[in-house]
């Protein structure tokens, strides 16, 4: 996508004149969560929001189309934090991120998703199996919050026996809240039958087939994301999640978990209840043809995968044979460890003096593989072995420089010799090739007219092996009477780690809107990085050892302002 098209505000619904606020107390919006934090497709959703709206007219900005943001002109008593979402028919299921902003600045993003199942709001009490909150058949999505410490929520379905229960909740990774939570599945008795903890990073799914005929009890709780002297079951405001019941199709991954323009086959799908016709899919690409999209009314879920800049293969039988399967490289593959112990085995011709990047991924896409990597020359050498290349970072990746021609082979397994059905992975050998990554502080910043002007300091991480290009470093998406110069990255001087854009506005201009902050190398132009932002509010601070890093998000914003 073009950098234009990028920062242009999507959807932008406006409120009308009358705030919450007197213009002696103008404020911006404070938006810390939002409850329901999603919908269905096709549906008009009401929303409270936390803190407060801030002085009316108030504009909501979306990073996709398909939603419509209604803010009355006079809200009812006691209904003045909340607003209506319109989801568009046509609108594609996903996550979506909101800002929303007036004359006086903005709120920091955030996410709200969109399904395709019908909704329902948790209903109080649910504490227990007596109050239990009946769950419709087959597949419903449930919006709750664990309100305060100690809350549990409890609820009830009906199962023959034989069927598969999918229990899926959406709460720390996708919408940001600072729990940790847990599900268990009771029988009427109250006997725990299943416990599930972390499935996709801090947010549980359980799969649970009914060995007898009868009514069965979900139960959640959490604790916090970031772990506090307390024992006990933990809950807030802010502790909102997305619980979806299913016993209809659900699905888990596809094979392969890329996908490449080129592809003319559907990919695969691997999940529960799925019958013939939902065994395989063709993707669609996003505009950014960064991902692609696997969604289908029948599915109780949908799923995202990464485009491949190469095409992908699957794994065949010969990965379990001494040899291994043959690759040519470039490549990326799609394998599954299978059992405990199981050992993929690849082999490849290179020549001497080749720079290789072997790298695996499973554990940053949602999956429980902790890869580890051999590799082995002709004669069984072993000449390189990586599990975790930092701390906490459990897929597996490693440069090396071919001492000799000849035949290698690529040995890929689970570090503590786990293997199952969720066990995927992405294998990827391309050339070795320097890159780089730009960030900045903030996710949003403020220029007062008739001031100093506005810097806007910008990181330049310069990947492993070391990117020596300069970079020119640029700001889009400014107002007429707004201008920032851009300035380069020079690597052997101060400008090598971090530059200062340095912006400046006449005193009449007044704007608000989505920036973007661009790099790209003299030398190779078309070596294009856009500048993210960590997300404030819903990136837990994570005080202990984590695996999973805080959401960083290119939708940067800037508010000019009159003095």
């Amino acid at each position: 996508m073009s950098s234009t098209a990028r920062i242009l505000p999507v959807v932008l619904s406006i409120s009308c004149v009358l705030g919450l606020f007197s213009s002696s107390m103008a404020a911006p919006p404070d938006i810390r969560y939002l409850n329901p934090a999603g919908g269905q497709v096709g549906q008009k959703v009401d929303v409270t929001i936390d803190k407060n709206l801030g002085t009316l007219p108030v504009s909501v900005w979306t990073s996709a189309p398909g939603l419509k943001v209604m803010i009355p002109k006079k809200p009812a008593k006691g209904k003045e934090k909340q607003i209506t979402i319109q989801i568009d028919a046509a609108a594609k299921p996903g996550l979506y991120w909101l800002r929303f902003h007036n004359a006086e600045g903005a709120s920091g993003i955030r996410p709200f998703l969109v399904g395709t199942l019908p909704e329902q709001s948790e209903t109080e009490p649910n504490n227990d199996l007596a109050h239990a909150q009946k769950c419709p058949q087959p597949a419903v999505t449930i919006n709750g919050v664990l309100s305060k410490s100690g809350d549990v929520d409890t609820y009830s379905v009906v199962l023959k026996k034989g069927q598969t229960l999918v229990v899926s909740q959406t709460a720390n990774e996708q919408l940001g809240s600072p729990m940790d939570g847990v599900l268990q599945i009771l029988n009427h008795r109250g006997t725990v039958l299943s416990l599930i903890d972390d499935t996709l990073w801090f947010d549980p799914r359980i799969v649970f087939t009914a060995p007898e005929e009868g009514t069965y009890y979900i139960r959640t709780f959490a604790f916090p994301a970031d772990p506090n002297s307390t024992i006990r079951f933990a809950g807030s405001g802010s502790y909102i999640y997305r619980l979806t019941f299913s016993t209809g199709p659900f699905v888990d991954h596809s094979l392969p978990l890329a996908y490449h323009k080129s592809a003319s086959k559907p990919v695969r799908l691997e999940g529960w209840n799925l019958p013939d016709h939902l065994k395989s899919h063709q993707p669609n690409k996003d505009e950014t043809n960064s991902t692609a999209l696997i969604s289908n009314p029948q599915l109780a879920n949908w799923l995202k995968i990464p485009m491949s800049t190469t095409p992908t293969l699957l794994e065949s039988n010969e990965s379990q044979q001494e040899k291994g399967q043959p690759l040519s490289i470039p490549t990326s593959i799609t394998g599954k460890i299978s059992k405990p112990e199981e050992i993929d085995v690849y082999h490849f011709t290179a020549k001497k003096g080749e720079k290789l990047t072997f790298k695996v991924d499973s554990h940053t896409m949602g999956y429980p593989l902790d890869a580890h990597l051999k590799l082995f020359d002709a004669k069984g050498k072993l000449l390189k072995e990586v599990d975790d290349p930092v701390r906490n970072h459990f897929d597996a990746r490693f440069d090396y420089s071919i001492p000799a021609d000849g035949e290698y082979r690529l040995q890929v397994t689970d570090r503590y010799q786990h293997g199952g059905f969720r066990h995927v992975y992405l294998l990827s050998i391309h050339p070795t090739e320097a890159n780089f990554e730009l960030q900045t502080p903030e996710e949003q910043y403020t220029l007062t007219t008739g001031g100093k002007p506005l810097e806007i300091e910008v990181t330049i991480n310069r990947l492993s092996p070391r990117f020596n290009d300069d970079i020119e470093i640029s700001l889009a998406g400014l107002p007429k009477g707004a201008t920032c110069k851009p300035v380069v990255s020079k690597v052997k001087e101060k400008t090598g780690k971090s530059v200062k854009l340095k912006l400046e506005a006449k005193h009449d201009v007044v704007f608000q809107g989505p920036i973007e902050i661009k790099g790209i190398s003299l030398k190779d132009k078309t070596k294009v990085r856009i500048a993210s932002a960590v997300i404030k509010g819903i990136s837990p601070k994570r005080n202990t050892a984590r695996p999973k890093p805080d959401l960083k998000l290119p939708y940067l914003w800037l508010t000019i302002k009159k003095k």
